[in-house]
């Protein structure tokens, strides 16, 4: 038997041969079906799906019951020429035709070759293949039964060869069709192809037709017949199968039946494995079987034994680069075979034609019929390697991860190919990263020569040029901005070196005042002055970092650290400064907001026992200058403030209840009255503060001695009515507090029963006046961090009085704030986007929808930062946006799956959006390079995207 050892009946991966027909059962109807409709139509068009033994119903089927003069009137002389078109389908016909067996064509006198003879008599026009039979003058009896095996084939290979394959596959569509119309010569037409590919037919004149008059649709064999094509060849063979075996193999093939193939090749390794048994041998049973790994692992495990006798290294190597070279999901995702030459394989693997001949052989030893052709047929230099079946592809675990990483490699190089050509039509500018990193790493991993990209692309040289030209720019871009941090780094060093300065020479101010005031009584007043430029020196400081971070949004370990750091060295200098003797009011006075200060650093420092101490040193202080200079009323003032702050830090001490209330109850007191001379509007606000503290200090002490939600309320209203009118003034005070008034108000009404929308309306006005604020100051991040927290507290107010509308908008408030608060410094938000459009494109290969959800989330990212202005500056955040769009619209081009489309369009419509600030004149974005992002995306684009992106390219060319 042609292929297969003596004794096994089962031919494994490869086709039945027309001499094998005593082995092939289970197909007799379908046969017959088949000589009914070629008796009445010369071209026949055998239709199914891959692995539903098409072409062994040709060859064992259909050409020996020809032979056999089954079609009684064509008689049984028939010369059969089998071929498949591959990328060049005149020269495949004409080699079939020209054999020995068929046409007969020898060399004439000048040597020209008889398969050259034939495609130069079959180019002539669409009858040339009659043309040809004619010439070869056969026997007036011989019918001539052409097969065109994997007719798909045309469809894949002619995309390959562009314009040129698409005349060739037109015209040898022509020349089969012509054939199988006339009567002049007997000539019969037959294809096998896959049920897959008959969209493509659309694309030939006259052969959708031709398939409607003779299209044979392969149905599945039903289980009896498939009992036969098990049990038949087995008897054939004088062997047994045991019943139990026959209805496993019948179960385990279920309802996929398109994989014969696979259960040819099961039964083969099961008979192997049932010979090599000891004699006496029983009936094939199901450990023979699952010994070989039964239908699911069998061929898996047989291309392991046959990888494995590979030598490690180079030659495991060379399998690798010839089996990803003959398979194709590249060009057909629905996964193919891809021929080549022996020679054509050498070149891709960069190894001589031996060694390349030394690996084929492993794989078509007897026994492994994995690739073709077959063991008797020599391997030269043009012989064509191919896989025998695409079940391979599916079922050997190493080869589809091979295929992946094909698919992987092929698809960065023909984005690479794409991206070169537009580059050489001006529509486009090099790469960048992350495209520009990807295609580094494919080259870096994959060492693609030039025989491999012509399988894909012939611009190689172009490609790499290109690809080697972006590596230079992006080195160069790299440079100039390592030089341009290594500036900035040193403009921030002469700024830390003159902030260290300042630092030092206010110490060494500090210092010398105090020296100089001990030194000299006479000198005092100079030394009082210095003291009092230091102290306000340290004191401004103080007012920017004594606010704690966590109410500000920047609470991240560095600032925190730093922050600590400087109220340390302010601390240091309020010890040293209150370490003075008072020597007059002046000093008395400093010391004493000296102390208030230090109150303030240990309160920061998270040290309330420290504070506590701090604070009551400043009332003591305080206290002696009202006492002393009674006609003073600001000593008043500052004394109820020193009450107000030690009530504070008692009530956060804990436990400490009743100090705190009677600490708060004396400032009222202090403040309760009017003071003449003293400033009303801040005596107001004082007042306010006093009664805003105690009420949030009864609010949490409810029950205790004096404490009740009641007088919470009351103090809180009080503080409001304090406080509202000199928020209403033209130059407003204590707005800040209004607010956080009104909130802490909501609070505790929320507390009792029945109330929730009286505190909806509080938590309203807490939010109006924050707002406000906000709009006033929107780099004032305490205002910001305050309001995020107020629209939480309304959003919650809302939902509990039936209004979840409402509840939701004012909650995406809170929410809209905090990512503006949240949000990168720009350079690290473009390079956090811009890695999730790195990882989308890294993982599309390999599944869509893994590439749809970097995608977004890259876009979504990308938005975000498109609505800050600052960010808008950045070119790279103009050149990064237009990658992304670039990336989604080649996987649209490439998935066409909604999904893509849609997030394309989203992600135009996003960037014509800030496109369109930059139409309108905005200062903050550089039109020259929106335009520049826009005509590249639009090299790219088609449909609607396209459309929105001209509309705006209109805007911002220049007039």
């Amino acid at each position: 038997m042609n292929g297969a050892r003596a004794g096994n009946p089962f031919p494994g991966l490869r086709p039945f041969e027309a001499d094998e027909d005593h082995l092939f059962f289970g197909r007799e109807t379908r046969v017959d079906e088949l000589l009914r409709r070629l008796r009445f139509n010369r071209f026949l068009a055998i239709v199914g799906t891959s692995g539903c033994g098409k072409s062994s119903l040709i060859r064992c089927g259909l050409v020996p019951s020809l032979h056999g003069g089954q079609m009684v009137k064509a008689g049984s002389s028939w010369r059969i020429a089998i071929m498949r078109p591959g990328g060049h389908p005149f020269r495949e016909l004409a080699a079939a035709l020209a054999g020995p067996d068929v046409l007969n064509i020898q060399a004439n006198p000048l040597n020209v070759p008889g398969p050259m003879l034939v495609e130069a008599a079959l180019r002539r026009g669409a009858r040339g293949l009659v043309e040809a039979v004619q010439q070869a003058h056969l026997p007036p009896a011989d019918n001539l039964l052409l097969v065109v095996d994997q007719f798909e084939e045309l469809f894949r290979f002619q995309k390959m060869r562009g314009s040129e394959g698409h005349a060739d596959a037109v015209g040898f569509v022509r020349l089969l069709l012509e054939a199988s119309q006339q009567a002049d010569v007997p000539v019969y037409i037959v294809i096998t192809m896959r049920s897959d590919f008959i969209g493509d037919c659309m694309e030939y004149p006259g052969l959708p037709e031709a398939l409607n008059n003779s299209q044979y649709l392969v149905p599945r064999m039903t289980r009896d017949e498939l009992r036969a094509a098990i049990t038949g060849p087995v008897a054939v063979a004088g062997a047994g199968i045991a019943p139990r075996l026959v209805q496993r193999l019948l179960n385990d093939m279920g309802s996929d039946q398109d994989q014969l193939p696979v259960l040819q090749h099961a039964l083969m390794r099961t008979w192997d494995r049932w010979a090599a048994g000891a004699e006496p041998r029983g009936p094939i049973d199901l450990d023979d079987y699952e010994g070989v790994g039964g239908l699911r692992d069998a061929l898996s495990r047989h291309a392991e034994e046959a990888f494995a006798e590979a030598s490690p290294g180079r030659q495991q190597l060379l399998v690798e680069r010839m089996f990803r070279a003959l398979s194709d999901i590249v060009d057909d995702p629905r996964g193919g075979r891809r021929p080549c030459s022996v020679a054509e394989l050498a070149a891709i693997a960069e190894v001589p034609e031996a060694e390349v001949a030394q690996a084929v052989e492993l794989f078509r030893l007897p026994g492994r019929s994995f690739l073709m052709p077959p063991v008797p047929v020599p391997l030269t230099s043009g012989t064509i390697v191919d896989l025998s079946h695409e079940s391979l592809m599916r079922c050997w675990t190493r080869l589809r991860r091979w295929v992946e990483e094909e698919r992987a490699a092929a698809t960065v190089y023909l984005r690479l190919t794409r991206a070169a050509q537009w580059f050489e039509d001006g529509t486009t500018g090099l790469w960048r990263d992350p495209e520009l990193g990807l295609g580094l790493k494919w080259r870096t991993e994959r060492h693609p020569t030039e025989a491999w990209a012509r399988r894909y692309d012939d611009s190689f040289e172009r490609a790499m040029r290109f690809l080697e030209d972006s590596e230079r720019e992006r080195d160069r871009l790299v440079n100039e901005r390592r030089a341009e941090r290594r500036r900035q780094w040193r403009r921030l060093q002469w700024v830390a070196a003159a902030l260290a300065l300042l630092l030092f020479l206010t110490g060494v101010t500090a210092y010398v005042a105090t020296r100089q005031s001990q030194r000299a009584r006479a000198e005092s007043a100079r030394a009082e002055r210095n003291l009092q430029l230091a102290r306000t020196a340290v004191d401004e400081s103080l007012l920017v970092v004594e606010r704690e971070p966590s109410r500000l949004g920047v609470d991240v370990p560095e600032i925190v650290g730093f922050r600590r750091e400087l109220l340390e060295k302010a601390q240091r200098f309020y010890l040293d400064f209150i370490r003075q003797a008072p020597q007059n009011e002046d000093l008395q006075r400093e010391i004493a907001v000296a102390q208030l200060r230090l109150g303030h650093i240990d309160r920061a420092l998270d040290a309330p026992d420290r504070a506590v101490a701090d604070y009551q040193a400043a009332v003591k202080a305080f206290a002696a200058l009202t006492q002393s200079y009674p006609a003073r009323p600001e000593y008043r003032v500052a004394l109820a403030d020193a009450y107000n702050w030690l009530g504070e830090a008692l009530r956060r001490s804990g436990g400490r209840y009743a100090e705190a209330k009677t600490a708060y109850d004396t400032a009222l007191d202090l403040a309760g009255g009017q003071l003449p001379g003293a400033d009303d509007a801040a005596q107001q606000q004082a007042l306010a503060r006093v009664r805003y503290n105690r009420g949030i200090l009864l609010a949490g002490n409810a029950g205790q001695d004096g404490a009740s939600l009641d007088a919470a309320e009351a103090d809180l209203r009080e503080a409001i009515r304090l406080l509202e009118p000199l928020a209403a003034r033209p130059a407003p005070i204590g707005a800040q507090d209004l607010g956080r008034a009104y909130n802490n108000l909501g609070n505790v009404v929320a507390l009792g029963d029945g109330r929730i929308a009286e505190v909806r309306d509080l938590y309203t006005r807490a939010v109006h006046i924050h707002e406000d604020l906000t709009r006033r100051e929107p780099t004032n991040r305490e205002y910001t961090m305050e309001l995020v927290q107020f629209y939480n507290n309304l959003s919650a107010a809302l939902r509990d009085n039936g209004e979840p509308g409402e509840a939701m908008r004012r909650n995406l408030q809170a929410r809209e704030q905090i990512e503006s608060l949240a949000r990168p410094a720009p350079s690290v938000g473009i390079e956090r986007a811009d890695s999730y459009s790195l990882q989308g494109l890294i993982v599309e290969g390999r599944s869509t929808g893994d590439a749809v959800a970097a995608y977004q989330r890259a876009l979504d990212l990308f938005a975000a930062l498109g609505r800050d202005d600052a960010t808008r500056r950045f070119p790279e955040f103009h050149e990064r946006f237009g990658d992304l769009l670039v990336n989604l619209a080649e996987l649209t081009a490439s998935s066409r799956t909604a999904a893509v489309r849609k997030l394309l369009t989203d992600g135009v419509r996003e960037y014509t959006a800030i496109a369109d600030h930059a139409a309108g004149g905005a200062a903050d974005v550089d039109a020259r390079v929106v335009r520049d992002t826009l005509m590249r995306v639009r090299a790219a684009l088609d449909g609607e995207a396209a459309t929105l992106l001209d509309e705006t390219l209109n805007k911002l060319r220049p007039q």
